[in-house]
């Protein structure tokens, strides 16, 4: 079960530990696929509103934090 106790304890001191820990969560008994990313991303770079339209029908906007927490069902 994944939740915020999974980490509970856990000395994260390292990257490698993280990607371990991370690797090793499950949810509803689906691991997740890890990867590290190191890429330095630009700043203040956004998707044109016409591009993101194509994505809209995948997501499922929360009720009670409908800008922050969206949950993308693959189509």
């Amino acid at each position: 079960m994944l939740s915020e106790n999974y980490w509970n304890g856990a000395i994260l001191d390292s990257v490698e530990a993280a990607i371990q820990w991370a690797a090793n969560m499950t949810w509803k008994g689906i691991a997740p696929i890890v990867h590290h990313v190191e890429t330095i991303y630009d700043k203040g770079i956004k998707v044109l509103p016409t591009e993101l339209e194509q994505y809209h029908p995948f997501w499922q906007r929360s009720e009670t934090l409908p800008k922050w927490d969206i949950t993308i069902v693959p189509g």
